[in-house]
């Protein structure tokens, strides 16, 4: 990444993601797709990408808590990125996000939904909001579209 900080970072993140589409999948495999394509993104940019990293300042009812993603530069530079990827509004993502940023990390919330999110989002956290369509199959399956330029704040 050229420019460095939190906001970079989720310039760098939307305007990828923003590249990206996809038709008809469940849910599964839209919250799969979009933690592939955020891994793609991280590759992209020099970074080394763990998946489902203890974070062991978060805990809740007695389990620590994990981040979908943390990002760490292959250089050994920079500050590690702590990512959320989540379909609702889940005050226990945010919470990990604010604690991970607590500890010096980018926090980045990669939402998608076309439901606004409800909850106050700190200045340390940011949220990118991907605007999925969803429609119902005659089999009553829920499936998900993706369309391109369709992310954002």
């Amino acid at each position: 990444m050229t420019e460095a900080g939190l906001d970079a970072a989720a310039r760098s993140l939307r305007a990828w993601l923003n590249r990206q589409q996809f038709s008809d999948l469940s849910t599964p495999e839209v919250t799969a797709f979009f933690t592939d394509s955020v891994a793609d993104w991280a590759t992209d940019q020099g970074y080394e990408v763990q998946r489902e990293v203890e974070l062991p300042t978060a805990i809740r009812q007695n389990r620590t808590g994990r981040l979908d993603l943390q990002l760490r530069h292959r250089s050994g530079k920079g500050r590690l990125i702590s990512i959320e990827v989540d379909r609702g509004t889940k005050e226990w993502s945010l919470a990990k996000l604010v604690q991970a940023a607590e500890l010096g990390h980018l926090a980045l919330w990669l939402r998608w939904s076309r439901t606004p999110v409800t909850l106050p989002i700190p200045p340390t956290v940011r949220l990118i909001r991907a605007q999925v369509l969803r429609r119902t199959a005659l089999t009553r399956a829920k499936l998900h579209s993706l369309r391109p330029d369709n992310c954002g704040y």
